[in-house]
């Protein structure tokens, strides 16, 4: 293959949850511009399918969009039947949905009710979608992407519940890897650090912990989403046609510097 082919997704179906905003709308925009006919999945409220229709009027996109909350079983079984029924494929699957529910800094005080909503939208949403998509992705030896975090591999001031989900839900895409391996199907993470979006404003929109962040960052610069989605690309298409249960952190340089 060449350069250009490894990164091809034509004739490929993707689906990106979490995908009306940050990481997971470039996401969508990354495969989609690979070739990829590409579902964007978001919560009623964000309306997934006028974004979805924005995408293909303003940049010739192949991109539906679809209502569903991961977090519920009900949505999750009529979101890979509407894949099943309207492209008999899938071949990628990226779980970007999720939330940082910490409130105040000891993870030994937090609300119950915001450590059950990120454990289900960080690990149980993605256990029970993968579940439901495998069959389909077994078929051509597809990809699921999960995207983790930076916090699930250190320990964390504010952001412990987060932290804690954020590894329960790579230690799950490890798991997968190793029982998913024998049908081609191949499992990874990507752990994000300060990405410049909307997620990220608590850090990005303070001058002063900007700064001291960037100054822990040896690149000394805040992420991108399309550097994150660019990851993701990598791993769906046939370039990363060999690599498996990996968690991939793009932070630059945050975890290994001094």
């Amino acid at each position: 293959m060449t350069g250009l082919e490894l990164f091809a997704l034509d004739g490929r179906v993707a689906v990106v949850t979490g995908a009306a905003s940050g990481i997971g709308l470039a996401t969508v925009r990354m495969l989609a511009a690979a070739g990829a006919r590409v579902v964007l999945v978001g919560l009623p409220g964000q309306e997934p399918e006028l974004i979805a229709t924005e995408l293909g009027e303003r940049d010739g996109l192949s991109v539906e969009g679809v209502a569903c909350d991961v977090t519920n079983d009900d949505d999750l079984a009529r979101l890979v039947e509407t894949v099943r029924r309207r492209y008999g494929r899938l071949d990628v699957l990226v779980c970007s949905a999720g939330a940082a529910l910490d409130e105040g800094p000891h993870i030994a005080t937090a609300d119950d009710a915001a450590l059950d909503r990120m454990f289900d939208l960080h690990v149980r949403s993605v256990l029970h979608l993968a579940r439901l998509a495998f069959p389909l992705l077994a078929e051509r030896g597809g990809a699921l992407v999960v995207v983790s975090s930076i916090a699930g591999l250190r320990g964390n001031r504010l952001l412990g519940g987060y932290g804690v989900t954020k590894a329960a839900g790579a230690q799950l895409v490890r798991n997968l890897a190793v029982q998913w391996g024998e049908r081609g199907v191949r499992v990874n993470a990507i752990s994000p650090g300060v990405i410049d979006t909307g997620f990220a404003t608590p850090i990005t929109g303070d001058p002063a912990v900007a700064a001291r962040r960037r100054e822990r960052t040896p690149l000394r610069r805040f992420g991108t989403a399309d550097e994150v989605a660019a990851a993701v690309l990598w791993l769906a298409a046939p370039s990363g046609a060999f690599v498996t249960g990996q968690n991939i952190v793009i932070d630059g340089g945050t975890l290994i510097g001094d």
